[in-house]
């Protein structure tokens, strides 16, 4: 019997000095269930928001070829025995990337297992923490860093009235009006956004970043709904519309809806949720990283030395204090690659 086995039989002795209450009437914790707090995975969506690429190295640079290259006519009349009109290949400033990493441990002694309770499948639990919480981390970072004004190419901001916006034309610095109010034009605004963006790096969007509150708002929008009633069978109009219905009215290949949530309040005070990515929309040119491409962002996983995008687990025994560390790490860096594929709409519901 080694030491853990002889704290857990020392802890289940009892001392009997007569017959009392606990012993006619016993309490006992419900094994197969338990309260818990957990997001769901699909909650989060900064694993699926810019594609991931492999990197090796910890830090570099990466070419950036100038726009001037193929949007630019540079042909001409030729005729035989001349010299036919010529350009160059520009290319520039190359973008840099460093490796961030991320940490997070929980200490656990190492008689807690054996001691503790069937409900309170402890060393599950702790794992379970580790993770969610770098989850929960680099959600914040992404967020906090991309999903914000003066990052992409255009900016417009959602109000209740007298919107400076018309449909046409949409340009950085316009207010739109909000999605939640009935006189709202989404059909016209994406519109126009879509052809914004070409404008400036040349590609449709095709993908949408929409917070969960902003989503719930523009699935009941009067305007979109009434793209699906049916003159014939107005039993069968939807209340509500999904995130494929959206993407059709929009045109939009793929909306990632974030739903993820986090604590507001301090450690120790009592907990105030609020959702991670806000009322915000966020429009852009996504597609996989390779030679010559445009897309707006991707997200660089280091594989070496800790395991990458996703979260590497280890466990540290510590003989001497008879506990054991259960470390998670992460190892990555989102960088913007092209702003002009992307734009960001702030509040877009009240």
């Amino acid at each position: 019997m080694d030491y853990r086995e002889t704290i857990a039989s020392l802890a289940q002795q009892v001392v009997n000095k007569g017959l009392d209450y606990s012993q006619i009437h016993v309490a006992r914790l419900e094994s197969e269930w338990s309260l818990a707090y957990r997001q769901e995975p699909s909650n989060f969506v900064a694993d699926q928001w810019f594609p991931m690429i492999s990197v090796n190295q910890i830090a570099g640079l990466y070419p950036k070829w100038a726009m001037e290259n193929h949007f630019t006519n540079k042909a001409g009349e030729w005729r035989p025995g001349s010299i036919p009109p010529q350009g160059e290949l520009k290319v520039d400033t190359p973008g840099s990337y460093v490796c961030r990493r991320y940490a997070f441990e929980m200490p656990l002694m190492a008689d807690i297992p054996y001691v503790a309770d069937q409900g309170y499948p402890i060393e599950q639990a702790t794992t379970n923490m580790v993770t969610d919480v770098l989850q929960l981390n680099k959600e914040l970072i992404i967020a906090n860093n991309y999903f914000k004004e003066s990052v992409w190419g255009i900016d417009v901001t959602g109000v209740s009235s007298g919107e400076t916006w018309s449909p046409g034309d949409i340009t950085t610095g316009e207010t739109i009006r909000q999605f939640n109010d009935a006189d709202s034009d989404p059909l016209g605004v994406f519109k126009d956004s879509k052809l914004a963006i070409k404008k400036a790096c040349g590609l449709l969007p095709n993908t949408m970043v929409i917070g969960e509150q902003a989503y719930e708002e523009l699935r009941i929008n009067n305007q979109l709904i009434s793209l699906y009633r049916n003159p014939q069978g107005a039993e069968k109009v939807p209340t509500k519309l999904n995130e494929q219905m959206i993407a059709q009215a929009l045109d939009i290949d793929n909306i990632l809806v974030a739903k993820a949530m986090y604590n507001t309040a301090a450690p120790g005070d009592t907990v105030a949720l609020d959702w991670i990515f806000g009322k915000h929309i966020w429009l852009g040119y996504v597609t996989s990283p390779g030679p010559l491409t445009t897309l707006a962002g991707m997200n660089l996983s280091f594989n070496e030395p800790l395991g990458g995008f996703d979260t590497a687990l280890s466990q540290v025994p510590d003989l001497h204090t008879h506990t054991t560390y259960y470390q998670g790490f992460q190892c990555w860096c989102p960088v913007v690659m092209a702003k002009t594929a992307g734009m960001f709409m702030k509040n877009v519901v009240a």
